[in-house]
């Protein structure tokens, strides 16, 4: 039954995918794909494995890392698979899960000269494990009070400069202000950004991608440190 929901869920998906996909005239790109050069994406990131979409002279990626590394996961099925659970203790400080969702904004690469400031960048992040959607949106441009801006020179804050082109956060699910603000449990989660060319998002679609991180039951993951295991004591044998 599980396995038919999620298929249900990734034929949905793909749907609204293709939907958006046409009005920016673009569809997503998977696989270790890095993001344009020339933004920065934080402090002590690498780029790669983004999932992005780029049309209009807009590029939007996003992409799934690993919290306790802090590297990145493959994404090159459009899905990315987390490890279910607590960061804790590996990280300090309060609860995390043991993954976070990152997402990169540039208006300005294919000849693109747009600024966020015209713009409504839209993040809208799935919280039903189910074979359904239920989206939480949030305004990247006024969500976050530590976004990463870019005009040629890095700043932080919560809104664009008149010249900012460029915008990346990275968001753990138990931060308040992630759209989760609780620990997901096993299941297929839906992220989605979009930009809007205009104040609002009834105004025409730039570009926008969708992705997938998929949460394992705790016991597969179990399983696989067992037969990790077993490969282990059979080579220590063979040795």
């Amino acid at each position: 039954m599980h396995v038919l929901n999620t298929l249900a869920r990734l034929l949905a998906v793909s749907a609204v995918a293709l939907t958006l996909g046409s009005a920016a005239n673009a569809a997503p790109t998977y696989g270790n794909i890095s993001s344009t050069p020339g933004v920065y994406f934080g402090t002590g990131n690498l780029n790669g494995n983004w999932t992005i979409d780029t049309a209009n002279g807009v590029e939007v990626a996003l992409r799934i890392k690993n919290r306790a590394t802090l590297a990145t996961i493959d994404g090159s099925s459009g899905v990315y698979t987390a490890q279910s659970g607590l960061c804790n203790p590996i990280c300090g400080g309060a609860p995390k899960a043991m993954w976070n969702y990152e997402f990169s904004v540039n208006t300005q690469v294919a000849g693109g000269s747009l600024v966020l400031n015209d713009l409504t960048v839209i993040l809208e992040v799935d919280i039903d494990a189910s074979a359904g959607t239920n989206f939480v949106s949030l305004d990247v441009l006024d969500n976050w009070p530590d976004n990463a801006y870019w005009n040629g020179i890095e700043s932080t804050g919560r809104n664009p400069g008149a010249l900012d082109y460029g915008v990346q956060q990275s968001a753990n699910p138990l931060f308040g202000d992630s759209g989760f603000g609780f620990l997901p449990g096993a299941g297929l989660y839906d992220l989605r950004l979009t930009v809007y060319n205009g104040a609002s998002t009834t105004a025409a679609v730039l570009a926008s991608v969708t992705t997938q991180v998929q949460i394992p039951e705790p016991g597969s993951l179990a399983l696989v440190g067992l037969a990790l295991l077993g490969a282990a004591a059979a080579r220590r044998r063979k040795a």
